[in-house]
């Protein structure tokens, strides 16, 4: 017996090493990868990525409020600001603490920035417009719906564009995304962002990777997220507000089932769905996205 468990133990502390080796050497692999990557980055004087700041385009009484999603920047609506601030509107888009700037401040970013950052957004529109309304994407989604479950009456109106109710299972081999998640924050000593493997959820090939998107993932943003989609589970009925969803059932990022059963269970008297027909996760660039801002633009109208 105790020859036994000397091999036993002989054996995971083995595989105790290789792990940790492992560990170390892919931690070492991402780091090289994310150096190589921020010196082809141009930055400005705040460490902010050239041509992803924040701004405002457009004029009318009602101010529309954009919100981008994870690992992207106020880029993703290159398309549709310009497209919905002729339509009339005051389109004003943010960028959210932490997104496209360096690596290692965006992984100190937390879900309190973000719902901090969106709540100066929308009362700083508020001063000056008679309407608001906020379009927003993915993590943007969730952040949308979270500070209006707690702020009900701060905007007069909600679009959805593949909102970040759950996290889709499609890319993810062998385990679900939540479960290489939590291996990740658990048992990874070293690793404390990770490189992803998969390019932009996209079928307008033209639009697989515009600037102003990052190709790492720090642990702690992932962590930030889950936290704050877990938030908004089973809240779905308390949301009341004029209601616009946009989803693509051949997303790979987001659970769109998930998203629909929300859009169901909202209390909203006013409410629309949408599915794009030829479309990724990346709706705001996808393909539709030209005749989507115009049903945005008169959805807002009405």
């Amino acid at each position: 017996m105790r020859k036994r468990l000397k091999i036993v133990l002989f054996v995971l502390f083995g595989l105790a090493v290789v792990w940790l080796l492992g560990d170390l050497i892919y931690s070492s692999i991402v780091a090289y990868r994310i150096k190589k990557w921020e010196a082809s980055v141009e930055r400005d004087e705040e460490g902010v990525e050239k041509g992803c700041r924040e701004y405002t385009i457009g004029s009318g009484e009602t101010a529309v409020l954009f919100v981008h999603g994870i690992n992207d920047s106020p880029r993703c609506y290159h398309k549709m600001a310009p497209a919905l601030a002729e339509e009339g509107f005051t389109c004003r888009v943010m960028r959210m603490p932490g997104f496209a700037e360096p690596t290692g401040h965006y992984a100190r970013a937390t879900k309190e920035q973000w719902l901090a950052a969106i709540k100066r957004e929308i009362e700083s529109l508020r001063q000056d417009h008679r309407r608001v309304a906020v379009v927003a994407h993915s993590l943007g989604g969730a952040v949308t719906i979270a500070h209006l479950l707690e702020n009900p009456e701060a905007v007069d109106a909600v679009v959805l564009l593949a909102p970040a109710v759950e996290v889709s299972n499609r890319r993810s081999p062998l385990l679900s995304t939540r479960a290489w998640h939590a291996i990740a924050r658990h048992a990874l000593l070293f690793t404390k962002v990770t490189n992803s493997p998969f390019p932009n959820d996209c079928h307008d090939a033209a639009e697989g990777e515009y600037p102003g998107r990052t190709p790492f993932m720090p642990v702690a943003v992932a962590d930030q997220t889950l936290q704050l989609i877990d938030s908004n589970l089973g809240r779905a009925a308390e949301l009341k507000i004029t209601l616009m969803m946009v989803l693509a059932k051949d997303d790979q990022v987001v659970d769109w089932r998930a998203a629909e059963q929300f859009y169901r269970q909202a209390s909203s008297e006013d409410k629309v769905i949408r599915f794009m027909e030829d479309s990724g996760h990346a709706i705001p660039v996808d393909h539709g996205w030209e005749d989507l801002t115009h049903e945005i633009a008169g959805f807002l109208r009405d």
